[in-house]
């Protein structure tokens, strides 16, 4: 996973929002300091749940797509990737 991609996606629809971090930390009941790791990418080890409930309050769901990274095969794509793209 690409942790500082989803990071600045993260950041971008935060800001897009109209919240501060600390604004958003409360309403995602994360510390200020946890959610700025996470928008900075330094934050690898976060669970589903806490990442589900980021993204939901941004109008955003999660779309979990097994991808074998051994192999050369392009993974499955979620509908929302068009906008994830940009990246």
């Amino acid at each position: 996973m690409d942790y500082e991609r989803l990071g600045k996606f993260i950041k971008k629809k935060r800001k897009e929002k109209g919240w501060t971090q600390e604004e958003f930390a409360n309403i995602t009941g994360l510390s200020r300091q946890t959610l700025s790791k996470i928008e900075s990418g330094v934050v690898a080890r976060i669970t589903i749940i806490h990442m589900e409930t980021i993204l939901r309050h941004l109008g955003y769901d999660i779309c979990i797509v097994p991808h074998n990274i051994f192999e050369k095969e392009e993974p499955f794509m979620c509908k929302e990737d068009l906008e994830w793209e940009e990246y």
